[in-house]
This record gives C-alpha cells, structure tokens and sequence, in this order.
C-alpha cells in the first residue's frame, strides 16, 4: 500500500474480528514504531503488549468502560519516558518532546496496521493511575495511549470523519497569509493517489497551457 494511500484511508476501527492477531504482525507493528523520529534520538517510548483477557477488561473499565477496547484481540499501551527526553532537553524534554516522539511512534504503529491490513484506534480516555496500577507501570513511565488492535469486521464500512482543507488552517510566510497557488492550480488533485512524479507532470502541464 502507498503511503499517502494509507495515511488517507486509514479509519479508527473499534468492531473487530475475534481472531487472534499474529505475533509476527504485532511485531512489525512495533518495529514501525521504534524507527519514529525523537527529539536527539532519545526514544523515550517503551510499549506493553496485552491479549490476556482479564487485563483487558480491568483496563477497558479504566477506560471510561468503553467495551471496545476489551474486545479488541490485542492492546498496545504506549508510554513515554519524560525523564529520558530531560537528561537532554530539560524541561522542554520533559513536558513536549517525550510526548511529540511517543505520538510520532503511535502514528507510524497505526498506519503500519493499516497497511498489514488491521484496524486499530488510538484511545487517549483513560485513568492513568489506574492504567498503571493494572500494568505495575513504573512511576517515571507515563502510560499516553491505548492502540486497540484487530482484523475489521469486512462487511461492516465506518464513515470516514470529516477533515478541515489544509488550506483553510495553513498560511505562507506570515499568519493570515493565504495560498494563491491553490486556486490557480484549482482543488481536483487533492486526495487522489498518485505518484509524486504524475502530480509534478500534471502541474507542468497545466503552467504550458496557461502560457500560452
């Protein structure tokens, strides 16, 4: 699967197939996960692997009781190292770059399970200290995520949510400033999976016919 193909069409999946997910996918997932970018390759992630049915469960219930998480075949909780991001960066280390990295190694796991052909959601909801009770968590560990993982259900479509055009929230050179490239070039390529090249022959193409 493309890249762009993926990251446009990647859904949060909460009905899952009850079939086990292999372990080798569980590991490719993960490894997608370690190869996230982090602030002086710090890596201040570190990852829990649950299927055990009665963890789950306590862990759902930790989570606002949302059922769909003990259903699912596997968790992965996810948690960030603040201590580690501050050997480095201090409290910037401590308080943004050990939760930018670990969002980073969620995303790369996410999409990754989406190209393996698996539905995943990213669960932020939860009692922490609760979450980390059930998972004797150590204290300098911040559990941030729960990733719900499993095969879709095939007959079952969730609607794809809603997004802002980029070019309603992004600005050039200065706040305010808009793109005038978008309304020369016009909207018709947005979300159409093409290979970078076609997008830049295309744009070629229509600079000729307007010169002349």
């Amino acid at each position: 699967m493309e890249v762009l193909e993926c990251i446009l069409t990647r859904q949060s999946i909460r009905t899952y197939d009850k079939k086990d997910v292999p372990n080798e996918l569980i590991g490719q997932i993960l490894e997608a996960g370690v190869h996230a970018p982090s602030a002086g390759n710090m890596q201040p992630w570190e990852f829990i692997i649950v299927k055990d049915k009665k963890i789950k469960k306590e862990i759902a219930d930790a989570a606002l009781r949302q059922r769909f998480i003990d259903e699912a075949p596997v968790l992965i909780i996810v948690c960030a190292d603040p201590e580690k991001s501050g050997l480095r960066y201090r409290e910037r280390g401590k308080t943004l770059y050990s939760f930018q990295d670990t969002a980073a190694a969620i995303e790369n796991m996410l999409l990754t399970a989406k190209a393996l052909g698996l539905g995943g959601c990213w669960v932020g909801a939860f009692e922490e200290e609760k979450v980390k009770s059930i998972l004797r968590i150590p204290a300098k560990l911040r559990p941030v995520a729960i990733l719900s993982i499993g095969f879709p259900i095939p007959y079952e479509k969730p609607t794809k949510t809603p997004r802002i055009p980029f070019e309603n929230i992004t600005w050039v050179d200065r706040y305010g400033e808009g793109f005038s490239w978008i309304e020369k070039f016009g909207k018709e390529w947005k979300f159409k999976i093409r290979p970078l090249e076609e997008h830049v022959r295309k744009l070629k193409e229509k600079l000729t016919l307007s010169k002349k």
